[in-house]
């Protein structure tokens, strides 16, 4: 987000936080890169921390990669409404995200986005255990590297409805939401 923002305009708040986002995309150094993303699994609320990969202002979408044999995307299998949680240290934002999920894997958006990563990146999904599987040391785990697409790429892409501001402030919080239902018009509300 710029520092000239006028945190008392709901519209130029919500251009902040695309714009926020964007550079989370391009900057791995910025405090928008990183977001934990919550799901559901059977009893309880699972948390990890992911990388945005992409945003799409116009379809309000927010894509990350993972592994396809990742628990996340069980969880997500059986219930696509996730949150994605935002914290600028610098800025003192809070950004609440949440939507449905959406699963790509092995098709035409996994090829496209498959192309476009550094072949270190595409290192984390050759390797020869499951993630989440209990193991001996981190020596069991290796990575035997290829080029072609691996079968456990995904890209997940977050179709939002909601997104849920918070600005932290010794003047006073200030806090809006805004909706799909609503067209993602603004509104105040309660800190």
């Amino acid at each position: 987000m710029t520092e000239d923002i006028n945190h008392s305009d709901i519209d130029d708040i919500f251009e902040n936080i695309w714009e926020a986002l964007h550079e989370g995309v391009k900057n791995r150094f910025s405090d928008y890169h990183l977001f934990n993303l919550a799901t559901r699994s059977n009893d309880h609320v699972e948390c990890r921390t992911v990388v945005l990969r992409d945003v799409d202002k116009n379809k309000k979408i927010i894509i990350f990669h993972t592994n396809n044999l990742s628990n996340k995307i069980n969880e997500i299998k059986k219930n696509k409404k996730v949150t994605a949680l935002f914290y600028s240290k610098e800025e003192k934002v809070q950004l609440r995200i949440k939507g449905d999920a959406n699963i790509y894997n092995n098709d035409k958006k996994c090829h496209n986005r498959w192309n476009l990563m550094s072949t270190q990146s595409k290192e984390c999904y050759f390797q020869n255990i499951k993630p989440g599987t209990r193991i001996h040391a981190p020596a069991d785990v290796h990575v035997d590297r290829h080029e072609e697409l691996s079968p456990d790429f995904s890209v997940i892409s977050i179709e939002i409805f909601s997104i849920d501001w918070l600005l932290l402030s010794s003047k006073g919080h200030k806090r809006l939401k805004f909706e799909k239902e609503n067209n993602f018009k603004g509104y105040w509300i309660a800190p």
